[in-house]
């Protein structure tokens, strides 16, 4: 990522996706102008290119007070590159950023049923992301309010279930 980026270009690429509104696209300006104050601190910005086109990007924010536990503040693919394919490698690249930085990342994401929609529904099913979270009608109707959840490990540890209620009273009996 350059030190310094085209903040009107990843303005107009959030306004081509069609899915975030004025207000948002200030508060994007913002967090980018945040981010050019200080690189990575708390902001990290990756972007996904086609050529000199910016056909998405992702702004993931460290969780003050938390080690390893991460917010994506944003996730936006241009229409044009509106694809499950753009989607699940800018998914990738975020785990890829955050495993970099440490052994594990928490991923926590708050949406909206249309922004789920402008990187594919099922990109992040498919890239491990759970629903925790979902209030039916929040942003209005048909717009729902998400919040989804991952864990990324570089070295996965080995987990166990719960411990067999049956097995334990055979052992005690």
């Amino acid at each position: 990522m350059p030190e310094s980026l085209n903040l009107q270009e990843f303005e107009r690429t959030a306004s081509r996706s069609g899915v975030f509104n004025g207000v948002e696209i200030d508060l994007l300006h913002e967090t980018l102008l945040a981010w050019q104050s200080s690189p990575g601190n708390p902001y990290t910005v990756l972007e996904l290119r086609d050529g000199k086109t910016l056909a998405a990007f992702a702004i993931i924010g460290k969780i003050s007070g938390r080690e390893s536990t991460f917010d994506i503040r944003y996730i936006v693919m241009d229409r044009d590159y509106r694809t499950a394919e753009v989607g699940r490698r800018l998914l990738e690249m975020i785990d890829a950023d955050l495993l970099s930085k440490g052994s594990y990342a928490v991923i926590r994401l708050e949406t909206s049923t249309s922004k789920v929609g402008n990187a594919g529904a099922a990109c992040y099913e498919e890239g491990g992301y759970k629903v925790i979270g979902h209030i039916i009608g929040y942003y209005g109707e048909y717009d729902d309010y998400y919040y989804l959840m991952k864990t990324v490990y570089r070295n996965p540890p080995k987990f166990s279930g719960p411990p067999n209620p049956e097995e334990q009273r055979t052992e005690t009996a």
